[in-house]
Formats: C-alpha cells, structure tokens, sequence
C-alpha cells in the first residue's frame, strides 16, 4: 500500500493506460463524476505529472460526460450511420476467435471502442466550449493551490502580490503561490470580491469557467458558480475588461485584445446568460457613490435647482450616464434634501417633481418627460 495524492491505494501504474483503459477505470469515473472526497487530489496530481497524457484524459473525460451532457442537436439518422461504420471498420478486419470473446470484460472494452469512435465524431460536430473549472485547473502547467470555502462565512484569501479575495461559502480558488509570469493568473468557481494590487506590467485575469475578467488594480466581483443561469462580473472601483472564452485556452485562440468583450467602469456590471452564451452589460442593481471620502461627499441637498444640475451632480456622484431632452427640461427645477437615499430612490423622486419617468438602457439612465410649465 502507498499512498498517492490524498489516496491511500496500491500502486497503479496508469503511465501506460489508453483512452479506453481510462474509460473503464471505476476510480477515474468517480472522479470524473465528482463523487470523490474533496482531500482526494490524485487524479488531479496524477494529470499535472503527465501532461502528455492530456489528450487522452481529454478523450475519456469527453465520453464519460457524453452520458449525461446535452450537446448540440444531431440527427438520428448521423448517429446511426456513424455507429454503422464503426461497426463495419471493425467486422471488416480479419480476428481470430479465442473464448475470451465472450468475457465481460471484452464486451465492455468493445462497447468503449464503439463509444469512444461516437464520442469523437459528437465532439466534431460541436463548436469547441470553453473549458470549466476543474479543466482549467488540470491543464495548467504550474503547481496551483486551492482554497475551498467549505463554510458559511466568506473565506479572506491573501495572494503574493498583496491582492486579497473574500471567497464565499461553496466557492472554489486555484492560485500559483507566487505570480512569476508576465501575467498574474486565478481560476474561480462560485463567488469572490477581489481587491488587486495595482501592477500595470503585470495584469490580473480571473478565469470563471466561460469568462475571463482582466484588470490592472481594482475591486470587483465575479459570482460564477456551476449550474447557475449566468455569470455575473460586477465593478466596484476602477476599470476591468470582460471578455468571454470560447474556444478553450489550450487551442490556438485569439489574443485576448482581439476578442470580443465589454468594459465596465464602477456601477457597471456584465452578465453572461448560458444559454443562449450572450454577453450584455448594465448597471448594478444598486449604484454606490464612486471617489468619496467622508470628506469630500457630494451634496445633494437642492433648493430650486435647474434638473440639469441635478442630474450632472448625480453623473458626477455615482459614476453614471443620465440621458434627457435639455430643451424638454429648461424649465423644471427641483426641492430636495436628499441624504441617504439610494440613486433610484433620487431619481423616483425627481421624477415626480418634474413629471417624467426613467429606464436603465445598456449603461445608461434615459429619462422621458413632457417638461415643465
């Protein structure tokens, strides 16, 4: 007996295992199936120590997940003439027969062959997807050290860098233990508020299964957990770059400036709905005042005041864009002693007083009025 990662179990020599062998491996299903303990880090280990063995744990995971994953419509009628021809590749080569034909064991390994050949064929008709969390991890080079909120407090996390990560409970973090590349990298799974050090030569990237968020020096939040609708990146303090991806970081895909992505300065926050995989930005459901300190805070104490003044201290207090008609508004003024009171409720009660009404489009706050007498 020795022990193996967080495994204790006779020596296996997998250095030799095939796809197939993989496939039928009851311990490889378990942790493919994520019914291993958490503690139990072998294959994970196991993975990181062989990186040439990646195609092939590629290959196995793909036709285990292929049981119970949905994928991309294909017709019965492909699916049958697929199998058809696997079926006659292998009755056209000449066998020898032998009694071992009928064992169990053969049966299985022959029901893999012809699965692995399906799984291969399914996986060309798909669009490449994103890789998640435990395959990113896997695929990384470096060894990563992993927090797990197991909880129901948020976990504080402090990085090398001076960065520091509030995980909340049932949220996942994999982190190298000093950044030593160009680039300062995490992967998340679940939820996080991260304050960053400011680093300008080396940016730092969350990778939360279909997103990646990059940035300089801020605080943000990414809440990214497996079976929910979204992903959600919301903006805090300075500027972060959100881009989606697709295909998975071990292909030769784009540079990361030249793909598709939003930016979102404070209030800002982006949603990624999967499905239908889209990408859309808005505002957070509750603006916070941006640049304050007791202070210097914005007074929205007004007697009289043009709209057009109110609305610029409002732009100018939370950080946000407010769209209207001047010449529609030249006349209206407003009384208010605003103190606590949250931008909605601001704009709920100026809206009353100058009788229009607002909507939140993209970033934006567009109000609609017949003006003032």
């Amino acid at each position: 007996m020795a022990s193996i990662g967080s495994r204790t179990a006779f020596i296996m020599d997998y250095s030799n295992y095939t796809s197939e062998d993989f496939v039928l491996d009851d311990y490889f299903q378990k942790w493919v199936a994520g019914k291993l303990p958490e503690e139990d880090t072998f294959w994970p280990d196991w993975v990181r120590e062989h990186p040439e063995k990646g195609p092939l744990i590629s290959q196995a995971t793909f036709v285990l997940k292929a049981l119970d994953m949905d994928h991309e419509p294909i017709s019965d009628q492909k699916v049958r003439e697929k199998v058809r021809q696997i079926i006659d590749n292998a009755t056209d080569k000449p066998v020898s027969i032998h009694p071992f034909y009928q064992s169990l064991w053969f049966r299985a390994a022959a029901a893999v062959t012809l699965l692995l050949g399906l799984g291969w064929y399914l996986m060309s008709q798909q669009k490449p997807a994103p890789m998640l969390y435990d395959e990113l991890v896997i695929a990384q080079p470096q060894p990563l050290l992993e927090k797990i909120n197991n909880s129901d407090q948020p976990l504080r996390i402090s990085l090398s860098d001076g960065s520091v990560i509030t995980l909340q409970p049932n949220g996942k973090l994999s982190y190298p233990e000093r950044f030593e590349t160009d680039k300062r990298e995490v992967y998340l799974l679940g939820e996080g508020m991260f304050e960053i050090t400011k680093n300008p030569k080396q940016p730092f990237y969350v990778y939360a299964n279909e997103l990646t968020t990059k940035v300089l020096g801020t605080r943000f939040s990414v809440k990214a957990y497996a079976n929910d609708k979204a992903i959600i990146v919301k903006v805090f303090t300075g500027k972060v770059s959100v881009q989606t991806r697709n295909p998975p970081a071990h292909s030769s895909e784009q540079p990361f400036n030249q793909r598709e992505g939003i930016i979102l300065t404070p209030n800002q926050m982006a949603v990624y709905d999967r499905p239908p995989a889209h990408l859309t930005r808005t505002l957070v459901e509750n603006p916070v005042l941006v640049k304050t300190t007791p202070e210097n805070k914005p007074d929205f104490h007004f007697e009289n005041t043009p709209v057009s003044q109110v609305f610029e201290r409002l732009e100018q207090g939370y950080g946000v864009k407010i769209v209207y008609d001047s010449d529609q508004l030249k006349n209206c003024t407003v009384t208010a002693p605003f103190d606590n009171e949250s931008l909605y409720e601001k704009l709920n009660l100026i809206c009353k007083v100058i009788r229009a009404s607002y909507e939140v489009i993209d970033t934006q706050i567009v109000i609609s009025s017949r003006g003032c007498n």
